[in-house]
């Protein structure tokens, strides 16, 4: 007060000098406005009007004509801090009752209203111009945010949260709420657009999560941009004509970040849903069309790459997964990967793991050469399609720079990049290995078992899968299919100049043997009538072509029989060696396995699967278990018998892993001399060794020598140990 004092002794003299009239006493002037302008008295008519009496306007004019008005003003806004006790009770209430809470948030800022609008008319009697005004604003505010409790700002978020629902909810009881928001928000905005980014991530949640067939980006979009942007532009809108338009344009770059949000949260939920969108695909493209845009917007590459590969190693990359379903999910990554970033990165990051999990994998090579020529597999379509390019080695895939359309490499590919640009699915796959040699070698053994499995000489079918896969793999890769395929054809003419010469019912098939894969090794000698209509056609055959002899490989071959007992008949496709046992039951109807084997000239494997064959069928039945004896049953026994679990038979066509152990057995005797020699060696030991050695050996690989060495030990010659391996003795 001492500011207050001096500048009224100040004013005094003056007044002394130069009025010469009836002088009002300033000190008597003050006490009445300070009196009667009291934050109390204020509060207490809100309207203010009545306040500005003769009495205090005569004041005030005298503390004008002393100068002392400014001053006034600087009172009045410094007692204004006293009178902030009516926001603890609704910091009470909102302690007592937190369900309430938009309400009583709405009620408190319309009380805030009120005080703010009944202190503000006597600044606006008394004072009346701006700057006056935007001080006490000022100043209200101020006091007002020194005062406000704690659970303020908790409770004005949920207001906004339901305005946002409910624009109207509390405008009738709380008319002054949404103006006094108003000012509030040149601080509290940031609740706003948190609340805002809230509410973003809670709709993507809600209309996107698991939706993967149609397009969620657009209509999220059109939410944030229509009810959400209408609702904060009508609380940012000043009055006026233009008012909605001016607030729209004020908060365009706020909404840009929004827009940003979204594309981001959208990008973020796509990345942890990837896997499920590339099981689901084709129908989820739109899910990956939208992730597009979110990745391209919000540069979201790493993060997806990232979590791509964690859920391919969580969900696809064990044990438990199947080597066909692996290699559709790889092919339906390529063709999803491709649609999010065509020139490839994300697919050589990604794929990667996949290609190392499959090269691992023994059977992988064999699933994907069959799927190859599988009718209705997506890859047939694939092989032929008319833009598809010659499948080559990867050693062979160096890139071009005289190419004109030569473009380098982007700055986050990995150093592998150029194996999978521009390469379709089917050079993909054969790029896992180094060679495409692996396939075409499954590729014959795949060939000739199907072409055995043929009947009628209905090649038409496999004459077009070969001729697809030359436009593929090159026609010098496939040479030897095309002498399999020929080899039928040939067997079709001379089996139809032979059944001319009245061979019989059997019908041969006729291979070149150094064209053909390995055949499994089995013996077998065809009894009674089957074995009659063998030398039958041999006879004929060597009448056509007497320069030419045929060695018979019977094991392979199948027939349709039909077995006549006495109260049925049972008409069957049965393989040669099931065909020969029933033949000589037809014989006697009483056999010892032992006695089969030897007039059969077969192994018991094989002979015992035959026999369970036939008991399955309730043709024949065990009566001795003990000397294995089995009987033919003309009449069918009554009751249920216990099926047989028979042995699952070995292919006719050697595996290519059977055929590379059968092809290292040249080497058999220079291994047993070391292990004999030399004692326990490493298998490294054993490879250099035979490498420096033996030249026929050279070009094996490690793997391969294990897998015979492994084969040796299954047939009682090897031993593996901890150091290496040893001869058994």
């Amino acid at each position: 007060m001492s500011l207050v004092l001096k500048a009224w002794e100040g004013a005094t003299q003056t007044l002394y000098q130069h009025d010469r009239g009836p002088r009002p006493d300033p000190a008597l002037a003050w006490q009445t406005a300070t009196r009667e302008l009291n934050a109390t008295n204020v509060i207490g008519q809100p309207q203010g009007t009545q306040l500005y009496t003769r009495e205090v306007r005569n004041a005030v004019d005298a503390l004008e004509a002393a100068e002392l008005k400014d001053e006034l003003l600087t009172w009045y806004l410094v007692v204004q801090h006293a009178v902030v006790e009516f926001l603890d009770q609704y910091d009470r209430q909102l302690e007592q009752m937190p369900e309430e809470c938009p309400f009583i948030a709405s009620a408190m800022l319309h009380r805030i209203g009120e005080f703010l609008a009944a202190w503000r008319r006597p600044v606006e009697l008394i004072w009346r111009d701006t700057e006056s005004l935007l001080k006490y604003q000022h100043s209200f505010l101020s006091s007002l945010y020194s005062a406000l409790p704690q659970r303020f700002a908790p409770a004005l978020t949920t207001y906004l949260r339901s305005l946002l629902h409910s624009p109207d909810a509390f405008t009738a009881s709380h008319p002054l709420a949404m103006p006094t928001l108003i000012l509030l928000l040149d601080r509290y905005d940031p609740l706003l657009f948190g609340l805002i980014y809230e509410e973003i991530e809670k709709k993507v949640e809600r209309d996107c999560k698991d939706e993967f067939t149609e397009g969620k980006l657009t209509g999220v979009l059109e939410w944030l941009t229509g009810p959400v942007m209408e609702w904060v532009a009508g609380i940012y809108a000043r009055e006026g004509e233009n008012a909605m338009d001016e607030a729209k344009k004020m908060l365009k770059p706020t909404f840009s970040r929004f827009e940003y949000h979204v594309h981001k949260t959208l990008g973020l939920l796509r990345s942890t849903e990837l896997f499920d969108i590339i099981v689901d695909f084709p129908e989820s493209k739109p899910a990956l069309e939208d992730l597009k845009i979110c990745m391209f917007k919000t540069d979201q590459r790493s993060i997806i790459v990232t979590r791509l590969r964690a859920l391919m190693a969580r969900r696809l990359l064990h044990p438990g997964a199947g080597t066909k379903d692996i290699i559709t999910s790889y092919i339906s990554t390529i063709r999803c990967l491709r649609i999010l970033d065509p020139q490839g990165v994300l697919l050589s990051r990604v794929a990667d793991p996949i290609r190392k999990y499959l090269r691992s994998r023994e059977d992988t090579i064999r699933c994907i050469v069959s799927s190859l020529i599988e009718e209705g597999n997506e890859l047939v379509a694939e092989l032929a399609a008319s833009d598809a390019k010659v499948v080559r080695d990867s050693k062979d895939e160096a890139e071009n720079f005289n190419d004109p359309k030569w473009t380098p490499d982007p700055v986050d590919a990995p150093p592998d990049f150029r194996k999978s640009k521009g390469s379709d699915i089917i050079q993909l796959l054969v790029s896992i290995y180094d060679t495409k040699d692996v396939f075409i070698k499954e590729l014959q053994v795949l060939l000739a078992q199907r072409l055995l499995a043929i009947k009628d000489y209905a090649l038409d079918r496999e004459i077009k899968n070969v001729e697809i896969l030359k436009m593929r793999f090159g026609e010098a890769s496939l040479q030897g299919c095309e002498v399999m395929i020929k080899d039928l054809q040939d067997s079709k003419r001379t089996d139809h100049f032979v059944q001319d010469d009245k061979a019989g019912p059997l019908h041969a098939t006729i291979v070149s043997r150094l064209f053909w894969p390995s055949f499994q090794n089995a013996s077998l000698k065809l009894p009674g009538q089957l074995g009659k209509a063998q030398s039958q056609y041999e006879k004929s055959y060597n009448h056509l072509k007497p320069d030419k002899k045929l060695k018979w490989l019977p094991q392979l071959g199948t027939a349709n029989i039909t077995v006549e007992l006495k109260d049925r008949t049972i008409t069957i496709d049965a393989t040669a060696i099931q065909a020969s046992i029933i033949e000589l039951f037809s014989i006697e109807d009483t056999w010892s396995a032992d006695d089969l084997i030897i007039e059969l000239r077969t192994d018991s494997a094989s002979l015992r699967n035959g026999l369970y064959f036939w008991s399955n069928q309730g043709v024949i039945k065990n009566v001795d278990p003990v000397e294995d004896t089995w009987k033919l049953l003309e009449e069918k026994e009554s009751g249920v018998t216990a099926g047989l679990v028979m042995e699952e038979a070995q292919e006719a066509v050697q595996s290519v892993d059977s055929q590379k152990i059968e092809q290292m057995r040249v080497h058999w005797q220079y291994m047993q001399g070391m292990l004999l020699n030399l004692g326990v060696l490493p298998l490294t030991r054993i490879h250099n060794t035979l490498n420096m050695l033996v030249p026929s050996y050279k070009g094996r690989t490690t793997d391969e020598l294990e897998a015979f060495l492994e084969a040796m030990a299954g047939e009682g010659l090897v031993e593996k140990v901890a150091k290496g391996w040893k001869i058994i003795k």
